[in-house]
């Protein structure tokens, strides 16, 4: 949460009635949906999972975009009339950065939250879009902790519903499984260790 709170306000200051697009349906970026819609501003989610979509919708995204389908930068531009005005890259890859760049409108804002590593460390991106687009790339990581009270007040005045994050309450003997299974396409929401004793 902290971390999307940063890269929407703190990085791309994203503004109320803006689109958002998010890249990757994770934790994360269902966080910055969440927060995003706090904020006033519309989201477009994109993701290869139907089930991490529909769990969006259900909560919230004004639309959804299933990357297996098609050119997902594309159906972004078609649905924000023109390209979002900030995107959100939430994995860490280089096909899913491109895309998001790709789907921004003129003077958008990109903010790569997602950890690039091995084969992605290194990526090629389309400068000529950058360039045209006049284009603004952030990085980010974590969130600085004078920052946390304008979170916290969003939360503690009900101004967002964090609750569809959780979609599942484990015990510490299962966050050896949990962690496992980020090594794939993972069931919407994330796991919330509530008990201790086992």
């Amino acid at each position: 949460v902290t971390t999307a709170w940063h890269a929407l306000t703190g990085r791309a200051a994203l503004g109320p009635g803006e689109w958002l697009a998010v890249f990757g349906t994770g934790g994360v970026g269902l966080s910055a949906m969440l927060l995003a819609r706090a904020l006033g501003a519309r989201t477009v989610m994109v993701d290869v999972v139907a089930a991490k979509l529909a769990h969006a919708a259900a909560h919230g995204a004004d639309a959804t975009v299933n990357a297996v389908e098609g050119d997902a930068a594309e159906a972004v531009r078609t649905i924000t009339g023109g390209g979002a005005h900030v995107a959100i890259e939430a994995l860490g890859r280089a096909e899913t950065t491109v895309a998001a760049m790709r789907s921004l409108r003129k003077l958008g804002r990109m903010v790569q939250i997602g950890m690039p590593a091995g084969a992605h460390a290194a990526m090629t991106l389309p400068m000529d879009v950058l360039y045209s687009g006049q284009l603004a790339l952030y990085g980010t990581r974590g969130m600085p902790a004078w920052r946390y009270p304008s979170l916290f007040s969003l939360i503690a005045t009900g101004r967002v519903d964090l609750s569809p994050l959780i979609a599942r309450r484990v015990a510490l003997s299962a966050a050896s499984a949990e962690l496992a299974a980020f090594d794939g396409p993972t069931a919407p929401g994330v796991a919330v260790i509530t008990d201790f004793t086992r």
